[in-house]
């Protein structure tokens, strides 16, 4: 049943993973790039801490329990992904882990009132979007986790480079528990997203909005 539900997020198109980062994720300043003030490793202790309950092989992958967002987060993700970026400031906390696959995965925490309806969460969040940038080309999808319900969108970025555009897609997937309002991104760069299927499953079997 919970397998079931996670349809839609893991129906990632075209094929195979990389064995590192396209090439131009170089020259990306938006999502592969680290930037200067990324985290030490005392910093890192801070924006993420051990939950030894999520510890878990799948085949020869590592995953690491841990709990992120000021503890309101717990999820198991791949031992390979590194902190990008992050912030604890209330109301604004996020996270950010680049996947030596060449994708980005991020968690960003709302301030939508979790006792809103579903479509005005969903209304403020596509306008959001829009704000951005995103054009959003599927949209509210049902999707689940191990105890959180959710929205998913397949979204797609435009940016300026110095020679030519870039194009991101990202699934966006907006997370809701009896407290809080999470979104949740993946983001490659390219038209369309890859299989990684494989290596996201056991993150969103495991993760929690609490």
């Amino acid at each position: 049943m919970k397998r079931m539900a996670l349809v839609g997020f893991l129906a990632l198109a075209s094929a195979g993973c990389a064995s590192g980062p396209p090439r131009t994720a170089l020259e990306n300043k938006t999502f592969y790039q680290y930037d200067d003030d990324r985290p030490t490793a005392s910093g890192r202790a801070l924006l993420e801490q051990p939950y030894p309950l999520l510890n878990r092989r799948e085949g020869a992958s590592v995953y690491v329990g841990v709990t992120v967002l000021g503890g309101t987060v717990r999820l198991s993700r791949p031992i390979g992904w590194t902190i990008r970026r992050a912030s604890l400031a209330p109301e604004r906390r996020f996270i950010e882990y680049v996947s030596p696959h060449g994708y980005l995965v991020a968690l960003y925490e709302r301030t939508d009132a979790p006792g809103d309806p579903w479509r005005e969460i969903l209304a403020r969040y596509e306008e959001d979007a829009k704000a951005k940038g995103v054009e959003l080309l599927g949209r509210r999808i049902p999707v689940a986790t191990r105890t959180t319900q959710g929205r998913e969108y397949l979204g797609r970025r435009v940016l300026k480079g110095q020679s030519a555009a870039y194009v991101n897609t990202s699934r966006e997937i907006l997370l809701r528990s009896d407290r809080r309002i999470d979104l949740l991104e993946v983001v490659e760069e390219g038209e369309t997203l890859r299989e990684i299927s494989s290596e996201l499953l056991p993150v969103m079997d495991t993760l929690e909005v609490l």
